[in-house]
Formats: structure tokens, sequence, C-alpha cells
């Protein structure tokens, strides 16, 4: 009798639980590298780790692309502050070829400090990876970083104080909110540490070839900081606000976002913490007034079931003749657009539910000299009508393994009673 009971627990447990995933929003896409197409065995003896730096305030899922799906696969979130330490409980689940998703109970984060996605198992399953395009991280193997090398990851997240993470962010009117998809900084020079080296023998030049301008510097001499802040002015005496950041073995720096015609001046702190050190020489370049439109700033703003709208700044390159814009599945180009100068949103219609899309952003101008290409992610909602039937379903498991539970537990007292008597 009793094995019966325990066997319909289990079958009701396996029929019900398809449906047991919720897709209820999840925060917003924030962290990502997605292009790679190798991969590594995962083992608990690999120490495979995934750095990224959140922009959000709080964490609640990530995702990893798997492949050779076997078994299960553990994931936990862990900081860097002082060591190597958890602040996520572990999430196991069995996992299936492509991605998988590995939900939290919405982890506080520091946005801007380095955090890693730790995964292990029991030598089964193997975790995509590629070349290093994630510019906030790198993975790490066998405890040693991998400079050249990103596992596929995704990160989600949201800000308590301006998202609600069940509804999309306001953006407000589009044409007021020209700057929506540029990463903005308000980061100025910061009080100087004795304590660490400056950067020295700092250099800048225009790129025709990058499209950039290309910085370059000698690195400090104190050895264990935690890279370099790079800070760019219009004026050489004042006005220096950060424009980005490297890794301590990484000396050089690109910087796409330019006006033609205009004199730039860049000064490189090394930085540990919240300290930084003494400037660095202070280096200058002129654009050309000939070159091609600087790289957009690209971001997606909303999704719906079946459309994504990307959003970016207004070039302001004079000679701005348009616009391409590019849809992705997944390494295939699904949709291609030729847009107008005065064009700084647009939205693609009639697509799949559910699923990752890359937006691609090209500017030209009118002697067809084209951008460097700008990218951002964006997936698209779930129906509402699966959201609605995977709750009610997730409860309805719920309440029946709680009945039947009820059930087995007052039948086996009854029966232990009788067996005394």
């Amino acid at each position: 009798m009793m094995k019966k009971i325990l066997g319909f627990v289990l079958a009701t447990f396996l029929v019900l639980s398809p449906f047991s995933t919720t897709y209820s929003a999840d925060g917003a896409l924030d962290q990502s590298a997605t292009e790679g197409s190798g991969s590594y065995l995962i083992c608990t003896s690999s120490r495979m780790y995934q750095e990224f730096k959140p922009t959000k305030s709080i964490l609640t899922k990530v995702e990893i692309e798997i492949s050779n799906a076997s078994g299960n696969v553990n994931v936990v979130i862990k900081t860097n502050s002082d060591g190597w330490i958890d602040v996520s409980e572990v999430v196991t689940k069995a996992v299936t070829n492509g991605w998988n998703d590995f939900d939290f109970e919405n982890i506080t984060v520091t946005p801007g400090q380095t955090y890693t996605i730790s995964v292990t198992s029991d030598c089964g399953p193997h975790w995509k990876y590629g070349n290093n395009t994630y510019p906030d991280g790198e993975a790490i193997w066998q405890s040693m970083s991998q400079p050249d090398e990103d596992y596929n990851f995704m990160t989600f997240g949201y800000d308590p104080e301006t998202d609600d993470p069940e509804e999309p962010a306001d953006t407000g009117d589009t044409a007021e909110d020209e700057t929506a998809g540029e990463t903005a900084t308000t980061e100025t020079l910061g009080q100087e540490s004795a304590s660490i080296a400056k950067p020295t023998s700092l250099t800048a030049k225009f790129s025709d070839e990058k499209n950039a301008v290309e910085l370059s510097w000698k690195a400090s001499s104190t050895a264990d900081i935690d890279g370099y802040k790079i800070f760019r002015s219009e004026s050489y005496s004042k006005g220096y606000v950060k424009i980005g950041d490297t890794k301590k073995d990484i000396l050089t720096y690109l910087d796409e976002d330019y006006t033609a015609g205009k004199t730039y001046y860049y000064q490189v702190r090394a930085y540990k913490d919240s300290e930084q050190s003494a400037s660095s020489n202070i280096a200058s370049a002129t654009v050309p007034s000939d070159v091609a439109p600087a790289k957009p700033k690209v971001s997606v703003v909303d999704t719906t079931t079946n459309s994504l709208t990307a959003r970016w700044k207004k070039s302001e390159a004079t000679n701005l003749a348009g616009y391409t814009i590019n849809l992705y599945k997944g390494s295939e180009k699904v949709r291609t657009k030729d847009l107008s100068a005065k064009t700084n949103e647009y939205s693609f219609l009639d697509l799949d539910a559910g699923t990752l899309y890359k937006v691609e952003l090209i500017a030209k101008d009118n002697e067809d000299k084209t951008s460097s290409p700008a990218y951002a992610l964006g997936i698209t909602k779930m129906p509402e009508w699966w959201v609605q039937i995977a709750s009610t379903f997730n409860l309805a498991a719920s309440l029946v393994i709680i009945v039947l539970i009820g059930f087995l537990v007052v039948s086996t007292i009854k029966t232990m009673r009788k067996k005394r008597a």
C-alpha cells in the first residue's frame, strides 16, 4: 500500500514538473557573452568560473550554455572582495543542451564589483566558450585566468529604486530621450593614494583602421592593483570624466566615442578597490574631420512576446546619411533595415516568443564610410497564457503533493497504531 502511494506521489510530481518552471519576469539582461562555439568538460576538479561585473544591484538569475548535456550542474555566485566567497546558495538542476537558467533569491550585489559564476558537475556536460569578447571579465579554468576566452553566459537583474522587475523600465518620450543606450558615467578624478604607483608614458593617436582613438601606457610598478581607469576631457586642465577601465594586464584602450574634428585629452590611473594612483601624463589626439562615423551606442529598451525595440544615441557626424540595423537569431541574420539619419529607435515585429536576439547597428555617412558595428541583446517574453498555465500547474502540483504527503503521514501513523494494538 505504501509503495503504491509513494509511486503515485512521484508520478504526479513527474507529470506536473514540466509545468513547474515559472516564466515571470527575471529582471533585465545585464551582462553576457554568447558567441562561443567550443566547449570544456565540467568537473568539480576543473574549478571553472566566469568573471562578470553587474550594473544592477539585484541579481535574479544567470544562464549558461551547455553541450553534451548529462546529469546535474551546480551553479553558485562568488565574489573576490575578500577571497573567493559564496554570495548565493548553490542551485542544482538537470541540464539540457542549449541555454539553461539558474534562478537565485534576488542576490544583492555591488555594481562594478567583480563576481564569478562558479560551475561544477560530475564530469559529464560541457560549458561552451569562445574568444574573449566580454570586456569586464574572463574565463577561469583550474583556478587560472584564461584572458583570451569567455564562457557563454548571461546575467539578469534590476535596480529596486529605478526598475520594476515585472515591467520594462519607463523609457520616456523617444524624441526627447536621445541618449538612451549610452553608458553614462559621472566618475571624475578621485583622491590620489601614495601607496599606488602611477602608470607612465601614455600615448594617444587616432587609428583610421580601428575607427577609434588608440591609447597605450606603461604599467604601474605596484603589482597588486585591480586595473586602470581611463579619463577623458575636451579641455587640457579640467573636466576629466571616466570613460572606461581595463584589467591590470591590459595596457591599451580604444575610445570609439568621438566627434570628427574634436581634440580629446586623456589621463590614466591605476586603481585598487576604491583607491587610485596619481594620473599619468596627459596625452591628446585630434580626430580627423573626414573620419567614418563613431560607433553607435545601442540598447534594447523594450520587448514583448513578438517584438523587440532598440534605441540609440544619435550620431554627431555632420554628414551622417543614416543607419543600417540588423537582427540576428543565433548566427543567422533574420532582418535588416536601412534607416534615416533622424531615426534613433526601431522596433522589430512578428518575432518568436521567448527567444534571444542580437541587434547590430551601423552608422554610415554620405561618402559610404561606415562605423564599427554596435551590438545589444534582448529576449522576447513568453506568452501570458503560458505564464498563467505554468503558474497554475505549479500551484496545483504543490497542492497535490502536500495533500498526498499528508495522507501518507496519516496512513503511516494509523498503521503503526494497529501494529502496537
